[in-house]
C-alpha cells in the first residue's frame, strides 16, 4: 500500500490491529517507497517521489503511543515543480469492541521550500466489518485547511500474497478561500512477506476530481496546464520489529 503524507503511523496500526492487541513492547517500524506520482487528498503532489517513514511505538494501558517522521523526496527531471516535505508525528491508537482508532499530531514541514510549517490535527476510525471502510479527518491549525476521507475495500489471500482493493471518496476545504474540492479513486495492490519482518508491497492507483489538481505539463521546473485525475503506480517495503 503507498505511504501516507499524514497519519503514517495510524495507517500502519489499522492495517495490522491484531499487532497492536499483542504489542508489549516497544516496537519499530520503517516504510520505504517510490511511486510514479503522489496523490494525496484529491490533488497531485509529486511526480516522481521517494518516500520514508520511520516510528517507534508502545503500550501505555490500553493504548498504543507512538511517534514517527515522514519524508517526502521528488527526484527526477521534474523534481522542482514540486515540494519537498517532512513531517512529525506523535500519536496514540486504540481498540474498542468492533472497532480501531487513532488520533495524531502532525508537524508539517517544507525544508528548502517558500511554504511555511503548520500544525494538523488528525484522526481515524476503522470498523471491524466486511470491506474494514475506515474514516479519516484533518484540520490544520494554521492555514485552517480541513476535509473527510471515506476508503473501504477488499483483501484476499492468493498464495503467498496479499491482495486488496480499495475506493476512496473525501473533500477538502482549503483555508485560504480557494475552492472546495471533492474527489474519488480506487487503488489495486498486493502485498508479500519477504522475510519474518520485511514485506512488499505493490500498487497502482487512479484518482479523479472536481477541480484541476492533477499536473497535466510540466516544463522548466513548473506545472504549466493540470487535469482533474490522475494514475500512479510504486512499490515499498516495510520493516516490523
Amino acid at each position: 500500500m503507498t505511504l501516507t503524507r499524514t497519519l503514517l503511523s495510524a495507517t500502519t496500526l489499522l492495517t495490522f490491529p491484531p499487532l497492536v492487541a499483542e504489542a508489549s513492547e516497544r516496537r519499530v517500524f520503517v516504510d520505504v517507497g517510490t511511486v510514479s506520482a503522489l496523490h494525496d487528498r484529491g490533488e497531485q503532489i509529486g511526480r516522481e517521489v521517494l518516500e520514508f517513514g520511520a516510528g517507534v511505538e508502545m503500550d501505555v494501558q490500553e493504548a498504543t503511543v507512538y511517534g514517527a517522521f515522514y519524508r517526502l523526496l521528488p527526484f527526477g527531471g521534474e523534481q522542482e515543480a514540486f515540494d519537498d516535505e517532512a513531517d512529525y508525528t506523535l500519536g496514540v491508537a486504540w481498540e474498542g469492541r468492533g472497532y480501531s482508532a487513532d488520533a495524531s499530531v502532525n508537524l508539517l514541514t517544507f525544508p528548502g521550500e517558500d511554504a511555511e510549517s503548520s500544525v494538523e490535527l488528525a484522526g481515524a476510525v476503522t470498523l471491524d466489518v466486511p470491506l474494514v471502510p475506515t474514516l479519516i479527518g484533518f484540520y490544520d491549525v494554521d492555514i485552517e485547511d480541513r476535509g473527510l476521507e471515506l476508503s473501504a475495500g477488499p483483501e484476499w489471500d492468493a498464495g503467498s500474497w496479499s491482495l486488496y482493493a480499495i475506493g476512496r471518496a473525501g473533500f477538502v476545504h482549503p483555508g485560504d478561500g480557494s475552492a472546495h474540492r471533492s474527489y474519488g479513486g480506487v487503488e489495486l495492490g498486493a502485498t508479500r512477506p519477504v522475510s519474518n519482518f520485511i514485506e512488499l508491497g505493490l500498487f497502482a492507483r487512479a484518482d479523479v476530481a472536481d477541480e484541476d489538481a492533477f499536473a497535466r505539463r510540466i516544463e522548466r521546473g513548473s506545472v504549466i496546464s493540470f487535469t482533474t485525475s490522475g494514475i500512479a503506480a510504486g512499490v515499498s517495503f516495510s520493516l516490523t520489529h
